[in-house]
């Protein structure tokens, strides 16, 4: 009876030392909308966070900056994420007809940026990477998605995303992207 309270001492002590792991939504940069730059989303389950890519050469390490694109063409948005996953270079590009707040579907057959024109593709969401030898996932009719803008005001643009997209391989392959934000100044 004398060791109880040395017992539980002991045991509150272990208890609080515990710390709760980070999930892969934890990783995820906080959605934001003033233009910090930011990007990431669950690809598979797995955290993605827009770093940018090494050149190597003599541009510097971060030749190519986390997030791209923006607004064009008076009426097109588009955003390019870049990062590493799996030890590999992967480009994300979310394509937009309109730049106007709210949700904007990812649900027609298209052909792809840079595939086709800006001037006759629909919306659609892209997924490659360096390792694929060519493989790209894309949404189409039947691997649809969303983006939400919550914010399109010249030079900034923020939001969210998810979206399930196909393999140009073999159509049975797929990718899914969740828990997508990005925040970015143009």
């Amino acid at each position: 009876m004398k060791h109880l309270p040395l017992l539980l001492l002991a045991l509150l002590l272990t208890a609080s030392a515990c710390k709760k792991e980070a999930t892969e939504l934890d990783k995820l940069p906080a959605a934001t909308s003033t233009g910090q730059n930011t990007g990431g989303c669950l690809i598979d389950g797995q955290a993605f966070v827009a770093t940018g890519l090494p050149s190597g050469g003599l541009l510097g390490p971060n030749a190519i900056p986390p997030l791209t694109g923006g607004f064009a063409f008076d009426s097109l948005y588009m955003l390019e994420l870049y990062g590493q996953r799996n030890g590999e270079n992967v480009t994300l590009t979310l394509f937009l007809r309109a730049r106007t707040v709210g949700k904007q579907l990812l649900n027609q057959s298209t052909r792809y940026y840079p595939q086709g024109s800006p001037q006759y593709i629909l919306n659609h969401a892209v997924f490659a990477a360096d390792k694929g030898g060519g493989e790209v996932y894309v949404t189409d009719a039947l691997h649809t998605g969303e983006i939400v803008l919550t914010l399109a005001n010249k030079p900034f643009s923020a939001g969210t995303f998810e979206f399930t997209a196909a393999s140009t391989f073999d159509r049975t392959k797929t990718i899914t992207v969740t828990n997508g934000r990005f925040d970015r100044k143009q």
